[in-house]
């Protein structure tokens, strides 16, 4: 986690986890690069091919307001910071577009993302999550805490966990424990969590296995219940071993960890 992205938007600088993000960053002896990105404005421009929408942008004098008041609000807030302050890096060229995250994401181990009542949080998330390729860590609301003391991995032997496991080993060699939970009947085919504990250890990462009793309010509550209970910081889990689609319609673990997390959670997809 040595390059940590932050992007933030006109309405959320306030409330953008920048010191989630420093307090990673600090840790992980990395750095932190700030990015604003414009609001979609009300006439986005349409590829006449009838590909889509291709650019949000406009050089508007509205659009640069916006900017030049959320960089210097960002500003004011890094050199504010208590502890990480010197490892944040404002960018000060605005992105082009919201679609842009995601195509900037490409070179960060991580963009970190934080919920909110009124931004446009989950357009965020996704973007980095399907377009960036890398992993993204969803902050909770009110969490300004450090994170990665205590991690705990979320396992049902999926391709998506196993590849997010994969771009996670700095950071979970840099924990104090590290615990794999499994769910009863909440897999695919794969190795079992003591599989995964021991090619863990081979990296040097002393593991432990939890298995814990499927409920009827679903896995992804089960793992946030037995994250929370042996008091993990930070949750990492694979992103939609189901479809997108169908989580939509009938639920799933993905789905419900997003909603109902209360600690932060390293996602990729």
């Amino acid at each position: 986690m040595k390059h940590v992205f932050l992007p933030f938007g006109r309405d959320g600088v306030d409330r953008a986890p920048l010191e989630v993000a420093a307090h990673m960053a600090e840790r992980y002896g990395g750095k932190v690069v700030a990015m604003y990105y414009p609001r979609p404005v009300e006439s986005p421009l349409v590829d006449p091919m009838g590909v889509g929408i291709i650019d949000y942008a406009d050089k508007g004098p509205d659009l640069a307001r916006d900017a030049e008041e959320a960089l210097g609000a960002m500003r004011s807030r890094i050199a504010a910071l208590a502890s990480g302050g010197e490892r944040v890096q404002l960018h000060e060229e605005a992105l082009k577009a919201r679609f842009g995250i995601g195509e900037a994401a490409r070179l960060f181990d991580t963009t970190v993302v934080g919920k909110a009542e009124e931004t446009d949080w989950r357009a965020v998330f996704e973007t980095a999550l399907f377009e960036g390729g890398r992993t993204v860590t969803l902050v909770p609301v009110g969490w300004t805490r450090p994170c990665g003391e205590a991690v705990a991995i979320a396992w049902n032997r999926s391709t998506e966990t196993a590849r997010l496991i994969g771009q996670s080993l700095s950071m979970l060699r840099a924990a104090k424990t590290v615990t794999v939970i499994e769910i009863e009947g909440w897999s695919v085919p794969g190795p079992d969590g003591a599989a995964l504990a021991a090619y863990l250890a081979l990296h040097g990462i002393d593991t432990k296995v939890v298995n814990g009793e499927r409920s009827m309010r679903g896995p992804g509550l089960d793992v946030l219940d037995q994250a929370e209970a042996m008091g993990a910081d930070l949750l990492v889990k694979g992103a939609y071993t189901q479809s997108r689609l169908r989580q939509m319609i009938f639920g799933g673990a993905t789905s419900d960890i997003i909603a109902d997390a209360t600690m932060p959670v390293v996602f990729a997809h």
